[in-house]
């Protein structure tokens, strides 16, 4: 390590650049890669081989089977996410404070409150309204089934809404 302890010095950039070919070698990267990189530590080239090798990790992570299988678990949990977000926005627009910031803005109730303040028209929240009844499915105990299941129905809910 160099005395600035942010950056490493040329050994230690060359033990990260060994220690990532390695892991190429285990993930079993094609012999002809692992050669060149190789070459290229031998030439001195110690930030090109590491920078080159850290992409060859990238990109055979991202064409392994298992990272179809990661990419639907981000896409499930970001669905379980945005079905409890929209049932939280729905549970807080009901809240005690929230009508007294209705009121305390000079509207006598929601509807008007959407119409004078945010300017949507009331028709376009009574969906909205519903949502908050609407049971959601156990956060990480429901499978996407349950989730896209939900998220349809709301749709269905909501669509009336949409088209006034």
């Amino acid at each position: 390590m160099s005395s600035d302890k942010h950056f490493l010095d040329e050994q230690g950039m060359t033990e990260l650049a060994r220690k990532s070919i390695e892991v190429l070698r285990q993930e079993g990267a094609s012999p002809m890669e692992l050669r060149r990189l190789e070459a290229l530590l031998k030439e001195g080239n110690v930030g090109e081989a590491f920078i080159m090798s850290s992409l060859l990790r990238t990109i055979i992570g991202e064409i392994s089977p298992e990272a179809s299988q990661k990419k639907l678990l981000l896409v499930y949990r970001g669905l379980e996410d945005i079905c409890q977000s929209l049932v939280e926005l729905s549970r807080n627009l009901f809240d005690i404070d929230a009508w007294q910031h209705y009121r305390d803005s000079g509207f006598d109730s929601f509807e008007s409150y959407c119409e004078g303040a945010l300017g949507i028209p009331a028709t376009k929240i009574q969906g909205l309204m519903l949502v908050k009844d609407q049971r959601l499915p156990r956060p990480k105990k429901a499978g996407p089934g349950e989730f896209f299941a939900w998220l349809y129905k709301i749709v269905e809910i909501l669509a009336p809404a949409k088209a006034s």
